[in-house]
């Protein structure tokens, strides 16, 4: 009997043990994770935030949280900031801020039947022209993530389009990639090496620690050039690259926009790993369009505001790619 009665208190001692190491560990991953945003992230007084009281009130829930807790935990700390280009990766899935929430969704489900010659070069790039236009070209841009040879096929599109006298460009639902990629593509609608926007990043302790502002350009390149009139189509879930996209083709030259607000997510973010493995992200420059606008969390608005209605969804129709023909016509 005693020696049973030592058993059991042996085992609740290492089970006590075992959770008094795993609060600990819970304890210094939140402190890890909260010190990395603290030295790194980079739009803390944009967007107002007091990451010291962020701290203060997750930190006592941390120093008892079990591994599942502590997610949670973590999930909510880094959606406190409102910044869809923060994100928490674990073996039990990825969270953030879901920056479309609540938007309408105005996206391309029927613009393919206003189309004739469709064709799919690729995952990313699909061309057309309209039907009853064929005056006007259409081309479809469904990410800008993958590979670079992707986005050349920019060329072989244009080149089916060259007798276009418009081009209707659709980025909705495009929710980024690489600005390299983006490029390419901008490239082919430049005439001259053009200054589309700036960025800094964030580079010391303190949360306005930050280089000085670096210009970044849009010039021509490639075998093609297009300079016929040009309108973009967009939505709440146009982001990132493809808000960079918007503003390289603002600034070219002959670009009109229609449709809603974009996304409104220019942080470039970084990848970071905790010591227990998992994964995060987070925003470490601040970015501004050529003329000094910061849009991180407004986005970028349309020259021609437009949404497609229940009614719209229910008839078929695109009311977005019907106001842009109208803009061109």
């Amino acid at each position: 009997m005693n020696r049973l009665i030592v058993l059991l208190l042996l085992l609740l001692l290492g089970a006590a043990c075992l959770q008094e190491e795993q609060h600990t560990n819970s304890e210094a991953l939140f402190q890890e994770m909260w010190e990395a945003f603290d030295r790194q992230y980079a739009y803390f007084e944009l967007k107002g935030v007091d990451w010291q009281a962020v701290y203060d009130q997750y930190k006592p829930r941390a120093s008892t949280a079990s591994p599942e807790e502590l997610r949670g935990l973590l999930c909510e700390m880094i959606t406190t900031l409102e910044d869809g280009h923060v994100n928490l990766y674990s073996p039990a899935g990825s969270c953030g801020y879901d920056f479309t929430k609540g938007a309408p969704v105005n996206s391309p489900v029927h613009a393919m039947d206003y189309t004739s010659d469709y064709t799919e070069l690729n995952e990313a790039l699909h061309y057309a022209r309209l039907k009853g236009e064929p005056t006007i070209g259409y081309l479809r841009i469904t990410r800008f993530s993958g590979e670079r040879g992707l986005f050349r096929a920019i060329d072989q599109a244009l080149q089916a389009l060259q007798d276009a006298e418009a081009l209707i460009i659709d980025l909705r639902d495009n929710g980024g990639g690489s600005d390299a990629n983006s490029e390419i593509i901008a490239s082919r609608f430049a005439t001259r090496t053009t200054r589309y926007r700036r960025f800094r990043y964030r580079n010391g302790p303190e949360h306005d620690d930050f280089t000085p502002w670096i210009d970044d350009y849009v010039a021509p390149a490639g075998p093609i050039r297009y300079d016929e009139p040009v309108v973009l189509l967009t939505n709440r879930r146009c982001f990132s690259t493809t808000e960079d996209f918007v503003l390289a083709m603002k600034a070219i030259g002959d670009v009109q926009t229609v449709g809603d607000t974009t996304g409104g997510g220019f942080g470039n973010p970084i990848f970071r790993e905790l010591s227990n493995g998992w994964v995060y992200r987070l925003s470490h420059w601040q970015m501004q369009s050529a003329d000094g606008r910061q849009l991180e969390g407004i986005g970028i608005a349309p020259d021609y505001l437009q949404a497609i209605s229940q009614a719209d969804s229910l008839a078929g129709r695109d009311a977005i790619l019907q106001r842009a023909i109208e803009v061109l016509d």
